[in-house]
């Protein structure tokens, strides 16, 4: 069956006609014909429609453009041949347009301002090392040391017990402190004999580097050290090794308790063994050590001058040794003489009689601790009688 022209849909042009007809001559079937052309009579309305859209969007873009003729500029930034200042060049970096590819004029999404950089002042370095070596120990000096002397007493950080230092009050004579009682327990700024503020060590210098430690070093721990107890020598000699203990050298203990059963009494042992790593050891000092024996010899019955400066030069000498055995055996008799310096067996005389014990009890005691040291505890033999000089 042919499929006649007269059933052809309107509006088709001559090629869909024809592809139409073929279709139809084709396949035998006017059914299959007639839906072909039905569908391609859509699809040339449809282009139709798109081309006359177009057209329209195209006639009124003239109109528009024809009517305000300042809309066709450049969408660019514009170029002026004027020299540029500095306040120009800052705000074109301020705006964030730096060129035409960072422009999006078809977003509408704000632009983001970025951050400008941080200009960083420029930083002189100074070469601390390169000084001469005056110069750094003077520094170090300054630092590390201080004029009267480091006054160090008991204290707590973190749970431990640590050495914290302080103060004493103006004496006259700073070698030889008279007593516990010129010690001042103070954290606060502390003041010199004119009444300024002493200065501020900063031992945290030493943590630098390698070598300010082993040029420092020995400027801080060799300085006269005075400690208000045996508690606070221990806290300060516990954590040094033999090479920096090595580097101590004056040493003065301000309360030497060696009388009832106070904890302070207990850590003198303790603090007396660890004075072996103090090799280069010169002094010792302890202040208030002899006082309970000398006060001891004039309880009861009073013996004679030679019996009580006897009997106070032993009773030192076995207390001394009781305490630092292990340091004292370490060293020998001869340099323990040369190092210990007890305030009690320099005291001042108020008679004569006290002077004549003072001076035999000086004796006995350098006897009894040679004698102890050299055997080991036994002291000296009972049926031996020590000569007491002639006055």
């Amino acid at each position: 069956m042919s499929f006649s022209e007269t059933s052809m849909p309107a509006g088709l042009s001559p090629s869909q006609r024809l592809q139409v007809i073929g279709t139809s001559i084709y396949s035998q079937c006017t059914a299959t014909a007639q839906s072909l052309a039905w569908s391609l009579l859509g699809q040339k309305r449809k282009c139709d429609d798109l081309e006359a859209h177009d057209h329209n969007n195209e006639e009124s873009t003239n109109e528009f453009e024809s009517a305000s003729p300042c809309r066709r500029l450049r969408k660019r930034t514009r170029i002026s041949y004027a020299e540029s200042t500095e306040s120009d060049i800052e705000s074109d970096a301020d705006s964030g347009y730096s060129s035409d590819s960072s422009v999006d004029w078809d977003s509408r999404s704000k632009q983001t301002k970025p951050k400008r950089a941080r200009k960083e002042k420029p930083v002189k370095v100074f070469h601390f090392l390169s000084l001469p070596s005056e110069l750094r120990n003077k520094i170090y000096s300054l630092a590390l040391e201080d004029p009267d002397g480091m006054v160090l007493h008991e204290g707590w950080r973190a749970h431990r017990r640590v050495p914290k230092r302080c103060q004493y009050h103006n004496c006259e004579d700073k070698e030889r402190y008279a007593g516990i009682g010129n010690l001042v327990y103070s954290d606060e700024s502390y003041h010199n004999q004119e009444g300024q503020a002493s200065c501020t060590l900063v031992p945290s210098l030493l943590a630098v580097s390698k070598q300010i430690y082993a040029e420092a070093a020995a400027i801080l721990y060799s300085q006269p050290l005075h400690f208000v107890n045996t508690t606070a020598l221990h806290s300060f000699l516990a954590p040094l090794s033999n090479q920096t203990g090595s580097l101590v050298r004056n040493i003065t203990i301000h309360n030497y308790e060696n009388w009832g059963r106070g904890v302070r009494k207990a850590m003198n042992v303790s603090a007396m063994t660890l004075l072996r790593t103090c090799s280069n050891l010169e002094t010792l000092r302890i202040e208030g050590f002899a006082n309970y024996y000398w006060h001891y010899r004039h309880w009861g019955n009073k013996p004679n001058t030679q019996k009580a400066g006897r009997i106070e030069g032993m009773s030192i000498a076995q207390q001394i040794y009781r305490d630092a055995a292990f340091w004292l055996d370490t060293i020998g008799a001869e340099k323990a003489l040369q190092v210990l310096d007890l305030s009690g067996l320099q005291r001042e005389a108020g008679s004569d009689d006290d002077a004549e014990a003072l001076r035999i009890a000086n004796i006995v005691f350098k006897e009894e601790l040679t004698a102890l040291i050299k055997r080991k505890g036994r002291g000296m033999k009972k049926s031996r009688k020590s000569k007491t000089p002639d006055v």
